[in-house]
């Protein structure tokens, strides 16, 4: 896919995206988010962009649309577990700085961030450093809780992989 195409395509997405942010699905609101989406992606770019082929483009908005309802139940639920150790300061709380290996065999710098960012959208938990693409520094409010991070990793990676057209889930 040439260079073009892949500006004005992530522009269409991310215009789609816009307009569900700002709640206003119109014409105005679609070209307001096509030529800034356009702008970014046009001055960003990427060093490995994001493949979009149109056969595969309904399993990684799919894979999208899950990544963000799976990312809402975590936030959601962690909220209430954060508020709860906040209310209630007899629960045990051990915060401690956990090392969670990335686990993506390319060693994607997109894919790391992704995964620190949908980390550290969740309640009483903060990624710290990365060591290179390989290993990301967690801090976590209770370092028993950490104790799954690994099968949630490999989870948000298989899922990040598929929406970025890097795997096929």
């Amino acid at each position: 896919m040439g260079r073009i195409t892949y500006v004005l395509s992530m522009a269409v997405v991310l215009s789609i995206v816009w307009m569900g942010v700002t709640a206003r699905v119109s014409v105005e609101s679609f070209a307001v988010g096509f030529v800034v989406g356009a702008l970014i992606v046009g001055l960003i770019g990427t060093r490995k962009a994001a493949t979009i082929q149109p056969t595969r483009l309904p399993r990684q908005i799919f894979n999208l649309i899950v990544y963000v309802l799976l990312s809402f139940v975590e936030i959601t639920r962690s909220s209430f577990d954060v508020a709860r150790r906040v209310l209630d300061p007899k629960l045990p709380m051990q915060p401690g700085i956990v090392a969670i290996p990335t686990q993506d065999p390319d060693q994607d710098e997109t894919i790391a961030a992704l995964s620190a960012h949908a980390i550290t959208i969740t309640p009483g938990q903060l990624a710290v450093e990365f060591d290179g693409a390989k290993v990301m520094y967690i801090h976590c409010l209770d370092v028993a809780s950490a104790q799954t991070a690994d099968q949630e990793q490999a989870a948000r990676l298989k899922r990040l992989r598929a929406i970025l057209g890097r795997a096929e889930s």
